[in-house]
């Protein structure tokens, strides 16, 4: 199976909900993957949420953690411990610095929700993919603008419903 972006966003959004090393497809991957299709990751907001979707998003071949930021000088320590060891993390407390690196293909955002629209918007036109937590939103004019900053870019963009879409909250129902 070739990766793409396309099918990073389907898979981690997928990956939330399967038991580790088990993918979207039902089939385990142990694959090389050629550096070209390499997909390079950022995460914005290094807190449990944002861990636990980096660390869903790396069990899928290919899939490259360089950059974390985060406002807290104590979780950006701890995801160099994590995520540091095999390369060199880079680590910001502004996330725009992020955003500003080349080798970045894609992003996830699980900063305080107040904070999602403009991160999305803001990696969207750096010319980043998003993957971002629920909610998208705490506005609605909010969502128009994260709406036209994707249509004018064309960047892939997910938002993170999948614990509360879950099969599991049906049958709870």
């Amino acid at each position: 199976m070739k990766s793409s972006r396309r099918e990073f966003v389907r898979l981690a959004a997928a990956g939330a909900l399967l038991p580790p090393g088990l993918m979207a497809d039902g089939l385990e991957y142990e694959q090389e993957v050629a550096p070209s299709d390499r997909i390079r990751i950022g995460l914005i907001g290094a807190g449990g949420q944002g861990s636990d979707d980096i660390n869903q998003a790396l069990k899928t071949p290919g899939i490259e953690m360089v950059a974390a930021a985060d406002i807290y000088q104590g979780r950006l320590n701890r995801a160099q411990e994590v995520w540091g060891e095999k390369t060199r993390l880079f680590t910001t407390r502004d996330y725009r610095e992020l955003l500003a690196r080349p080798d970045i293909d894609a992003v996830v955002v699980a900063t305080p929700d107040h904070w999602h629209a403009q991160v999305c918007i803001d990696a969207m036109t750096a010319g980043k993919d998003v993957y971002c937590e629920k909610p998208m939103v705490q506005q609605i004019d909010e969502g128009s603008r994260v709406i036209e900053a994707q249509r004018k870019t064309g960047r892939m963009f997910q938002v993170g419903s999948q614990r509360v879409s879950s099969i599991i909250y049906l049958k709870a129902k």
